[in-house]
């Protein structure tokens, strides 16, 4: 089961930094593209700078899709995972800025540097930015899914890393079956996401959801609610409109 945390303990932050890799996830309020970056090294080019602050080193690639998504949205999620015997997934909650490494920010990209520990001297030419996040809730879970990374002897007496599928998921998810409580551990956990939003339609049903016409019209409400840009610019608009066609008939310039 998923556990969750108002910040990052110590315990796990020492866990995170002695991972091989994480990912930084990000989407645009609109289009279709949802951004998935893996990172290697966290233990040189992330830090944990305090329980619900955490920031890492951007280097120059192929694309900018986190940075983009940053400046319109700061909304990101970092993930962290376990290859070893013992499964976890860490996920943190984000709004994150850029902190580009030329121009205007470059003076606090050289002292968020000294902040991570690092020495902006020894930094890499290619950094082309400091993401910095504010954690505001924190996701642990099983891992159960993740295989393991095991090293093996290669080809040519080469090192080589083997994966392998745990066979933890399967026999968890056997036993829960087993004893009946399938149904019941879907309806607690598969039927809404983190905002609210409908999940899967057996698990709402296992819930005692009977109308699920009625939960979809909740949940779309509560989107629509959420958009507070576009309603307000809708309100804006209608009114601007309104009072625009409303003078324009006082100069007779209409008369309808």
């Amino acid at each position: 089961m998923p556990k969750y945390y108002d910040g990052i303990t110590p315990e796990l932050a020492e866990w995170a930094l002695s991972q091989a890799v994480f990912w930084t996830a990000t989407a645009p309020l609109v289009g279709k593209h949802v951004n998935i970056s893996p990172k290697g090294l966290p233990g040189s080019s992330f830090a944990i700078l305090g329980p619900n602050r955490v920031a890492y080193i951007d280097y120059t690639g192929s694309a900018a899709e986190t940075i983009s998504h940053l400046y319109e949205n700061k909304r990101i999620t970092i993930l962290f995972n376990s290859f070893t015997n013992s499964p976890r997934i860490m996920r943190m909650f984000c709004m994150g800025r850029v902190v580009e490494a030329a121009g205007e920010d470059r003076a606090e990209f050289e002292r968020l540097i000294g902040e991570m520990g690092m020495d902006v001297g020894k930094v890499h030419p290619s950094a082309r930015a400091v993401l910095v996040m504010n954690v505001w809730k924190v996701q642990t879970s099983c891992g159960y899914g993740v295989p393991i990374a095991k090293v093996v002897n290669g080809e040519e007496g080469k090192v080589a890393v083997e994966f392998e599928d745990r066979e933890t998921l399967g026999e968890w998810g056997r036993k829960l079956v087993e004893r009946g409580g399938k149904d019941e551990y879907q309806a607690t956990w598969n039927s809404r996401s983190h905002d609210g939003l409908v999940g899967l339609k057996a698990a709402r049903r296992a819930g005692g959801e009977r109308a699920l016409w009625w939960g979809n019209l909740m949940a779309w409400g509560r989107r629509v609610g959420q958009m507070g840009d576009a309603v307000g610019l809708g309100f804006v608009t209608g009114v601007g409109v309104t009072v625009g066609l409303g003078w324009v008939r006082t100069k007779g310039w209409l008369t309808w």
